[in-house]
């Protein structure tokens, strides 16, 4: 694992600990924590955090052969496994926009000219996920893709890995880690 300095694991590279989820889709290997459906999904499915984070800077590398996912923040998840809050996307049409899953829907949109400069298809990305007080930052491969002052926004919740529905596809996340800050 490469956990940047300064920052603090929230995945160890061996198991789930920590989160939770159907593990018939989610499962760990070769130190990712790996999201793969073999057939059509009826419905997004989730792994989350079993804490909750408020004020970090979240850092993390992802890579998706398939079509669509995203990192839940500053979320919540309810007795069946359905998520609502801020959602990092990632993938075809939304990589680096700002979504709110189950809420208002894209709140900072997909920017293509930006995005198709540095997204590596297939291939590792870095997302970074900055949330202090009211602002927003999303960051992919080093370029700032969303910011969003939001002071009716979610102060605290949750993270969680999406598995989107619809056809197969595989999501991998790897060297999680957050830097939290004391407001």
């Amino acid at each position: 694992m490469n956990i940047k300095p300064g920052f603090t694991t929230i995945f160890n590279g061996k198991d789930l600990s920590g989160w939770v989820g159907d593990t018939k889709y989610w499962k760990v290997e070769d130190e990712c924590i790996v999201g793969r459906s073999v057939d059509q999904l009826g419905r997004n499915l989730f792994l989350w955090t079993e804490k909750e984070y408020s004020n970090f800077v979240m850092s993390s590398e992802i890579r998706l052969i398939g079509f669509n996912s995203g990192i839940q923040f500053r979320s919540v998840v309810d007795e069946n496994g359905f998520m609502a809050g801020y959602q990092a996307d990632i993938g075809n049409g939304c990589w680096g926009s700002l979504y709110e899953e189950r809420l208002r829907g894209v709140v900072v949109p997909y920017k293509p000219q930006l995005v198709e400069l540095i997204l590596r298809n297939e291939d590792w990305n870095e997302f970074q996920i900055v949330a202090v007080e009211d602002y927003i930052i999303l960051i992919l491969n080093g370029v700032v893709t969303a910011e969003l002052y939001d002071p009716s926004g979610a102060k605290k919740g949750i993270f969680g890995l999406q598995l989107h529905g619809g056809p197969p596809q595989e999501m991998f996340f790897r060297n999680l880690c957050i830097k939290e800050f004391s407001i």
